[in-house]
Order: structure tokens, then C-alpha cells, then sequence
């Protein structure tokens, strides 16, 4: 399953930014390594789109913003699991 989604904030600048569109794609959670971008659901924060920090061996997992003066902190965010997963961004476009 794709969901394609429009980038809100810089957050992740350089690598991402305000008003791009991307693609992500729903993928089985045993390929989740640190260091690719990801859309979850948060509770307290909404949809968000980030990178993967690490994965621990509980299966949760920490994510962080490229561009850290204008990212939620990590520690502020917290772990994320399996079930918060929408899917892995695949493709990013700012046309």
C-alpha cells in the first residue's frame, strides 16, 4: 500500500523540505534499519515524517529529525512501535 504525503515544516532539511511530496510505502518491519525515513503516527505529535536513530531489540524504535534546531527531540518524541509504522518513504519529490 502507497500513501503519498505532502512535507510540512523543516524538520528534515537538507534532505527533505517544506512542501515536498513523498511517497512511502507500507514495508514488512523486519527491513527496518536506522537511518531511513519513515512516516508514523504519534499520539502526541500526529503524522510525522523522520529518520530512523536505532532499533532496538524489543522491536521499538527511535527516530530523529535531519535538521536538529527545528526538530522535536528524540527524547521528547520517545520510542515508537511496530503498530505507529505507516511506511517507509521510497521516493521524494518537490514538483
Amino acid at each position: 500500500m502507497f500513501k503519498i504525503m505532502r512535507v510540512t515544516g523543516s524538520s528534515m532539511l537538507p534532505s527533505l523540505s517544506d512542501g515536498d511530496f513523498v511517497c512511502a510505502m507500507r514495508w514488512p518491519f523486519r527491513w527496518l534499519r536506522s537511518g531511513q525515513i519513515v512516516v508514523v503516527k504519534s499520539s502526541t505529535y500526529g503524522v510525522i515524517i523522520k529518520r530512523v536513530d536505532h532499533v532496538n531489540t524489543d522491536g521499538t524504535f527511535t527516530l530523529t529529525g535531519d535538521n536538529k534546531a527545528h526538530s522535536v527531540s528524540q527524547e521528547a518524541m520517545g520510542k515508537f512501535t511496530r503498530a505507529q509504522l505507516m511506511g517507509k518513504v521510497i521516493y521524494h519529490t518537490n514538483e
